[in-house]
């Protein structure tokens, strides 16, 4: 089949104006990766304490009582003076007649004079009030100075145990519900040992390669901290302890720290990662360590409550744990270079340096691994976690054969039709031959030598626009066609070309090799 091409100029011609690369170009969608947390800057943390006085200040201002008519006033020098009340003419009077009472003397037989006797009684009284005002003035003098107990009974001994008293715990945080089930504390307790933190270096490249006088084989740059992220121990064989974490965090470093609950640092050798499941696993020489239990992440269910546990902003936060339930289940998420896979959404505070971390079921076990979340001031609490079935089946793969096994490939490197310049031009030919809305249309970069299609007349700048009679509408289309089939199995391609402003279209069968890649 064949139509005309107007546009005058192949992909082959405008390939400079491409933008991306061998692999396809990354597209950027709303699922942001929390990776690793970078450990270069100054901690820009700002903390806001929860309490703050009036006016910005945490004084507290006493005023004095009200300044009614109280009888004293202060002149204006400062000092203060009583102001007597006028009294009238006629009490002025009064106290003018008033008499002195005549004091009369009574004598003995003997003419000595008799003592008055004493009033017992009124001395009594007078003993009793000077008591009760004394110990009225030392209730005030008490009152004031907070010596006194508070409502609800006297203490015995106000000096030793005056102000709030700690209640003694009468035992632990209970680990355990009734149904037998940890709760989130009884989590944290028992499996945090396995949570690890991971530090991750990259190599500098050495200051002479700046300025040109490099020699070109000198590797030794300096290893500079890049990023932080979480990991799981997952396995004891041989010797070693294997940690399982996200590809994203260790794809591009050159070395690698495991920080354990107990600060005990190791350095690590990487394994492996693949990056259409975001799983990598590191290998430390240590043993003796707690290993983490996999739950089947099958049964998960909407509902369910979760923990997880990890380093949010590095391993200054190592190991914070948040709980929260899942959300969703097997829910479509595109990986860093463009894969779609189904992972498990979680409302559990996910952030950056959390990717790796642990998703923990109430029954100890981990059923995802803590990858990704949507990063956005309209969206909270959308976090995502590669099933661990899926975790644990990369894992295993890749500490076998360091890949993952029976994943069929097609043995190119391509890039989308949508980063060339004239991309719209060759869609609307190919409209025109019935491959209508082909944007996830393939112009094939290289060949493989141990691709099938290496002997069947496919060359660089072809285009793949269906497979088995589909037209690619969407690169996804291809990827999960892939992801049903095993190596050895045969698909149908249909390609394009363009020769003298002509298109052409042929089909090719492609039996699919194995994939030893990331």
């Amino acid at each position: 089949m064949s139509n005309e091409y107007q546009n005058g100029f192949t992909p082959e011609e405008n390939h400079a104006a491409a933008d991306g690369n061998a692999n396809g170009a990354e597209q950027a969608g709303a699922y942001q990766n929390p990776g690793q947390n970078t450990a270069s800057g100054e901690n820009d943390t700002t903390y806001h304490y929860s309490y703050a006085g009036q006016n910005g200040n945490n004084t507290n201002y006493y005023s004095a009582p009200g300044t009614g008519n109280t009888g004293y006033n202060a002149q204006p020098n400062g000092s203060g003076y009583y102001a007597q009340n006028q009294q009238s003419a006629t009490e002025q009077s009064k106290k003018v007649k008033k008499h002195k009472k005549q004091k009369t003397v009574e004598y003995d037989a003997f003419g000595n004079p008799i003592k008055p006797k004493k009033n017992k009684t009124a001395i009594a009284i007078a003993v009793v009030i000077a008591i009760c005002v004394i110990a009225a003035i030392i209730g005030v003098i008490v009152s004031v100075t907070g010596g006194g107990s508070s409502q609800g009974g006297a203490q015995e001994n106000p000096s030793s145990s005056a102000g709030a008293q700690i209640q003694e715990s009468e035992g632990n945080v209970a680990s355990t519900d009734n149904e037998g089930n940890y709760t989130v504390a009884g989590i944290a307790q028992n499996f945090m040992d396995s949570c690890v933190g991971i530090s991750v270096y990259t190599e500098s490249t050495p200051y002479s390669y700046f300025y040109g006088y490099g020699s070109g084989s000198d590797s030794s740059g300096e290893q500079t901290l890049s990023g932080e992220g979480s990991g799981i121990i997952m396995l004891e064989d041989g010797g070693y302890t294997y940690i399982m974490t996200c590809a994203h965090v260790i794809s591009d470093g050159s070395s690698f720290t495991v920080t354990l609950n107990n600060g005990d640092e190791y350095d690590a050798t990487l394994v492996g990662y693949d990056n259409q499941t975001d799983i990598g696993v590191l290998r430390i020489n240590a043993t003796g360590l707690q290993v983490a239990e996999f739950a089947d992440s099958d049964s998960a269910a909407v509902g369910e409550q979760v923990v997880a546990i990890g380093c949010p902003g590095g391993l200054e936060f190592m190991n914070s744990v948040t709980s929260g339930y899942i959300s969703a289940v097997a829910r479509p998420v595109s990986s860093s270079i463009g894969y779609d896979q189904e992972c498990i959404q979680t409302d559990a505070a996910i952030n950056p340096g959390n990717s790796g971390g642990a998703l923990f079921n109430m029954s100890g076990q981990v059923i995802g691994v803590n990858s990704s979340k949507i990063a956005s001031t309209e969206y909270e609490g959308m976090g995502f976690a590669v099933p661990s079935n899926t975790a644990i089946a990369t894992a295993n793969s890749l500490i076998r054969v360091g890949y993952v096994e029976g994943r069929a490939q097609i043995g190119i490197t391509y890039t989308s039709i949508e980063n060339y310049s004239n991309a719209n031009a060759i869609l609307n030919a190919l409209e025109e031959l019935g491959y209508a809305d082909a944007n996830g249309t393939m112009v094939i970069n290289e060949v493989n030598a141990d691709s099938d299609l290496a002997s069947k007349n496919v060359r660089e700048y072809d285009m793949i626009v269906a497979v088995n009679g589909e037209t690619l509408t969407s690169t996804d289309i291809m990827t999960s066609t892939l992801a049903d089939c095993s190596p050895g199995d045969t698909i149908t391609l249909t390609i394009a070309r363009i020769e003298n402003n002509q298109i052409t279209t042929f089909d090719v069968e492609c039996v699919l090799s194995e994939s030893t890649g990331n």
